[in-house]
């Protein structure tokens, strides 16, 4: 804490000094909704202009915006939103003013002049800022799943640099890190495993969604406890002004969604379930099982308790169950037909709990905001039968947080911290490995200090920052220097990078030799050993070449030390042992993207292509190796075309092969006890590994085609989605038994059909 206090000292007289000045300002506050149905405008445009000074926010999920630190005087209020006629209004501020105002727009032609509110996170797949990636629902709807509804998870699988393991599985690494180093976030609590076992799906649908941060890297000093990623999810709240909702039907994931005010225009609840059938309705699917059961429950009270304080209340689960060995297939590529039971090790199932509260204060008086929140998550893995299984794993945590924003001139000064204790159980069982039960705790502190500077006229943006990690149990802290930075060169040009150094104490476990393996044990890293760290670096570039095309380009280096994995060992077991791994992983992405274009007939075309090189490597002191999720190359595109309410979409996935560790030949294994009689008893087979990861799986590729018709009436859209995954029926290798020479294959050529109404 000592090397901070100087720093926050200054800050603090900072504030003081600028007080009385803030004090003279004004602010406007208020509502934007559609006309006729009353329904929020998340997104719209607000600016405000004397003619000199020009001020600008959009709306959030609520179509609230709040414009701080207005000098007196008389302004013009231009509110605009794409496809609505523009609102504006003549307002005039007294110093200390708090002005509010509620505006409804009508449909029509939208008539403000290339006026943008620009931020760092500007949305669209080329719009990356060094490993930032702002997500909005619409994009999230513009890549189609299996059913009838967009998700974080399907959208996720179009950025290079996010590697899945591919249909099944519900993995995914970010620029080099494992599953235990990326950061899930759903309103600031933690969410363990986010995605569901068929890896179209996550926790987060779009229609819960306002929006979503995913930092590949060089996130800022807001965030801590992780080496490698971040992904913020902001869940939206209910509509206040009327009772919405949708029911989508498709085999493998139905939706039920309903919202509205409680108390209208102050109180709203929202509420999502969602649930597969694809078990029940394809028990044998063009000759492949697909034993899954997954599904999710969401819910969220929001409430403006005044004008200045608001209070919300989150909850979310998950579950999942399945058979990852699926259809089994030998060596010779016949399906397995026995009666047998699958091995106990794809036998895999989860579960999420988060429930959280977030109060927040928006000051009229000073330019401050204010937010406090906490709650609590935990996940169960488990691996085996469902009334006995053969491992376990648990987390338990409780967040506590606070955080507050400055408004200052000319920066944005945010601090803040959070609190986080963590219980970790694990039972470990099966081959050569026997912990019956353990249990350790964890405590981490986090604290940060960031600004926001608009300097050289508004071109360029930084924000430095620095962070504080420490586990007081064990006496150790860091100080973790953060910098992000953009710079506008000309209106379509922009320069992005970022760097940090990051710290965690957690560590999540599997078997890394086992392809097909998802079981995951998180535990604290020992005391005696050194806690992991990395160090990222960053540098992007976007060019807007067209009003309809825009290209970028990035290239991340992040270094890591200290990691924790797996003991390595030549025979089969999952273990504890752990032994300290130091890495890289460098790489590049170039992307296009595609957006209004017009094509024949009256129609537009949309879509994106991107290209992605990386590499990653294990320094440990068995091996230098190639991890299990060393993605070499990568290539994803879709292209969109639509023609009023009718929509065609094809989408395209490759990537390379991953490693996997082979096996170098069998040996009999004997419990060498005193009762033992080796002429007798006939052991037990088991397999020897080679060298880590020597190997590499088959690539991978897949190709989609969808169709959707939309049908809108004033208050209802009926949404008709049909189409087909993998239409190429290629047999992509997911997992491969090394003991018994079977295989099993992602998902074979797979129909679609979905339909939707929702009510608004």
């Amino acid at each position: 804490m000592r090397p901070m206090a100087p720093a926050l000292c200054g800050l603090a007289m900072l504030l003081a000094a600028a007080a009385p000045a803030a004090a003279q300002t004004a602010s406007v506050r208020g509502f934007v909704t559609d006309a006729a149905t009353e329904q929020p405008l998340q997104g719209a445009t607000v600016l405000l202009t004397d003619g000199t000074t020009r001020a600008g926010t959009a709306t959030d999920g609520d179509g609230h915006f709040l414009l701080r630190r207005l000098p007196a005087g008389r302004y013009v209020l231009t509110v605009s939103f794409v496809g609505y006629a523009a609102h504006t209004d003549t307002l005039v501020l007294a110093a200390g003013a708090a002005v509010e105002r509620r505006i409804t727009l009508a449909e029509g032609a939208a008539a403000l002049d290339e006026v943008v509110v620009r931020a760092e996170g500007e949305t669209g797949l080329t719009a990356v800022a060094a490993g930032l990636q702002t997500i909005a629902p619409a994009q999230i709807e513009r890549v189609p799943v299996p059913g009838v509804t967009g998700d974080l998870a399907g959208y996720l699988q179009t950025l290079p640099g996010v590697v899945a393991q591919g249909d099944r599985g519900g993995l995914f690494f970010v620029r080099g890190g494992a599953v235990d180093q990326n950061l899930a976030l759903l309103d600031g609590l933690p969410v363990y495993l986010p995605f569901h076992i068929l890896s179209f799906y996550s926790a987060f649908p779009e229609e819960i969604i306002d929006g979503a941060d995913l930092y590949t890297g060089g996130f800022g000093a807001r965030y801590g406890g992780r080496v490698s990623s971040v992904i913020d999810v902001r869940a939206r709240n209910g509509n206040k002004q009327q009772v919405a909702g949708e029911v989508a039907l498709a085999p493998f994931l139905s939706t039920a969604r309903l919202e509205g005010p409680l108390v209208p225009g102050r109180v709203s609840a929202i509420a999502s379930v969602r649930q597969s059938f694809v078990e029940q309705l394809f028990p044998d699917l063009l000759g492949q099982r697909l034993p899954y059961r997954f599904g999710d429950r969401f819910g969220k009270l929001h409430a403006f308790l005044s004008p200045n304080h608001s209070l919300s209340v989150t909850a979310l689960h998950t579950s999942d169950r399945g058979d990852l060995a699926g259809t089994r297939k030998r060596f010779d590529g016949e399906d397995d037909a026995t009666d047998l039971p699958p091995p106990d090790t794809t036998l895999v199932s989860w579960e999420n709990l988060v429930v959280g509260g977030r109060y927040t204060y928006r000051s009229d008086r000073w330019p401050l905001l204010v937010e406090a929140a906490g709650g609590r998550s935990a996940m169960t893995n488990e691996v085996g039968p469902e009334d006995a299984p053969d491992r376990a794993s648990e987390i338990e945590s409780y967040d506590a947080a606070l955080d507050a924003t400055f408004f200052l001139r000319p920066a944005e000064v945010r601090l803040g911290g959070r609190a986080r204790a963590s219980t970790f159980t694990y039972a470990l069982g099966g081959l050569f490995q026997d912990v019956e039960e353990a249990e350790q705790t964890l405590t981490e502190i986090d604290v940060y200090a960031e600004t926001v500077l608009a300097l050289a006229g508004e071109r360029l943006r930084v924000q430095p920052g620095l962070h504080l990690y420490a586990l007081p149990a064990r006496g150790q802290q860091w100080i973790e220097p953060r910098l992000r930075a953009t710079y506008r060169p000309a209106e379509r040009h922009a320069l992005h990078a970022a760097a940090g150094l990051y710290h965690q104490a957690v560590a999540g476990l599997n078997d890394e030799r086992d392809v097909g393996n998802i079981f995951t044990a998180w535990l604290p890293t020992p005391e005696d050993a050194p806690v992991p760290a990395a160090a990222h670096a960053l540098a992007g570039w976007r060019w807007q070449a067209r009003p309809w095309l825009a290209l970028a380009a990035e290239g991340f280096y992040k270094t890591f030390e200290n990691l924790s994995v797996p003991l390595f060992s030549a025979f089969p077991r999952f273990t504890t042992a752990l032994q300290p791994a130091d890495g890289a992983a460098r790489g590049a992405d170039l992307r296009a993207e595609l957006h209004g274009r017009p094509f024949f007939y009256e129609s537009t075309l949309d879509g994106y292509v991107s290209y992605g090189l990386a590499e990653v490597e294990y320094d440990a002191a068995q091996a230098t190796y190639h991890p299990a999720h060393d993605r070499r190359h990568q290539v994803s595109a879709l292209l969109h075309a639509a023609r009023g309410t009718l929509g065609f979409t094809v989408q395209y996935q490759f990537g390379s092969g991953l490693p996997f560790t082979s096996s170098g030949g069998f040996d009999v294994w004997h419990l060498m006890t005193p009762d033992v009689d080796v002429a007798r008893d006939p052991g037990v087979l088991r397999v020897a590994y080679n060298e880590p990861f020597g190997r590499r799986q088959p690539a991978y590729h897949r190709l989609d085609v969808w169709m959707e018709r939309r049908i809108e009436r004033e208050h209802t859209v009926a949404t008709l989605r049909a189409g087909a995954v993998n239409v190429l029926n290629r047999a992509n290798l997911f997992y491969y038994d090394l003991f018994t020479f079977q295989r099993v294959d992602q998902l074979p050529l797979v129909p679609s059909l979905g339909f939707k109404v929702e009510l608004r």
